[in-house]
């Protein structure tokens, strides 16, 4: 399937301001004032209310309030940081932002979303200031919050995008790229009590976690933290920001288990058995990867939670509950892709 991309159109409304005389005090840089128009290009794709379509991809369309970050860096690194704002009404096609840019003549742009300024980003991002040689991409769980299930809208403060700015003329143009897939986790609760058995440990157990990470049975590896940890998921990356050394593609740091909520707060859960017999939910998990699920590998879904203790008096977590440790074993290579949504079905 296509990459999913989206096209920012930047159009400076005023000219480069130049240095005054050597001879007299340098004047502070004035800004560029700039618009920015930007669409969501057909058949679908990048921003930030979603829908789930039959192709595996999420729709999107702007809401109504939307911020990018306009990095500028030269030789030695970042020479300005920019925030461009939009609002509108939400659900819109195009949008326009405003801003005003503050690099450098000959600096390299590019930008980020969610944008530094808002939580979502200032979770993800470090490392975004003046000077700075490198931009760091921390994991996605604290910035999606807990995950709502059937609910797209759960991931969209964290659609991680990078786009490096081209400059024709008057105009610039910016191609944002996902810098993550989506598994869309279809779960069935039939055997996990929401009481346990007498003598179980787990009494009151409810789950409210997910962790995702991949195995290599022919891996002598025995790290779990570090680049060497995991054969696939990326938990903490980073972007070189000089001319000399960008690339334009993050650089993995840490690889490792990717952990997120399932609930929004307290101790109730969506995936507890209480009247019912049966419990179905949907959840749609933001992950990041470098290398693809190749043939024997073991994908695991692993379910965790919190369970009342006793002789505490008071309430555990848990990483794993047993029996809530699903692993599926790759049969074929399963290639990975930015921007596409990958399904999977698992029952505890």
């Amino acid at each position: 399937m296509k990459r999913i991309i989206t096209n920012i159109v930047m159009m400076a409304c005023a000219a480069v301001l130049m240095n005054s005389c050597h001879k007299t005090p340098a004047e502070k840089k004035e800004g560029i004032p700039m618009t920015i128009q930007a669409s969501v290009i057909a058949p679908a794709t990048t921003k930030t209310i979603y829908d789930y379509t039959d192709d595996k991809t999420l729709e999107g369309f702007w809401d109504s309030y939307e911020a990018i970050t306009v990095v500028s860096f030269g030789q030695n690194g970042i020479t300005a940081v920019d925030e461009f704002v939009s609002t509108g009404e939400a659900g819109r096609k195009k949008a326009e932002f405003s801003g005003t840019w503050n690099g450098n003549e000959g600096d390299k742009i590019i930008c980020l979303y969610p944008s530094v300024d808002t939580y979502a980003g200032n979770s993800i991002f470090d490392g975004v200031r003046e000077g700075s040689p490198t931009i760091y991409m921390r994991s996605l769980s604290t910035a999606s919050g807990a995950l709502q299930h059937d609910d797209t809208g759960s991931i969209s403060d964290v659609d991680l995008m990078l786009g490096e700015v081209k400059v024709s003329g008057d105009v610039a143009h910016v191609y944002l790229e996902h810098q993550l897939a989506v598994f869309r986790i279809e779960v069935t609760l039939r055997n996990f009590p929401y009481e346990a058995p007498p003598g179980s440990p787990f009494d009151q157990a409810r789950i409210n976690s997910i962790r995702i990470k991949c195995i290599d049975p022919d891996s002598e590896e025995e790290e779990e933290w570090g680049v060497n940890g995991d054969p696939v998921f990326v938990r903490f990356s980073g972007i070189d920001v000089t001319t000399e050394s960008y690339t334009g593609k993050p650089f993995t740091i840490e690889r490792g288990p990717l952990d997120y909520y399932l609930l929004d707060s307290g101790n109730n859960s969506d995936l507890t058995l209480m009247d019912e017999d049966v419990v179905e939910k949907t959840f749609f998990v933001p992950v990041r990867f470098d290398k693809d699920l190749e043939e024997g590998y073991e994908l695991c879904l692993q379910f965790g939670g919190n369970y009342y203790d006793d002789e505490d008096e008071r309430r555990n977590s848990v990483t794993v509950f047993p029996g809530c440790d699903m692993r599926k074993t790759i049969t074929s290579k399963l290639p990975l892709e930015n921007g596409k949504v990958y399904g999977f079905r698992v029952t505890i």
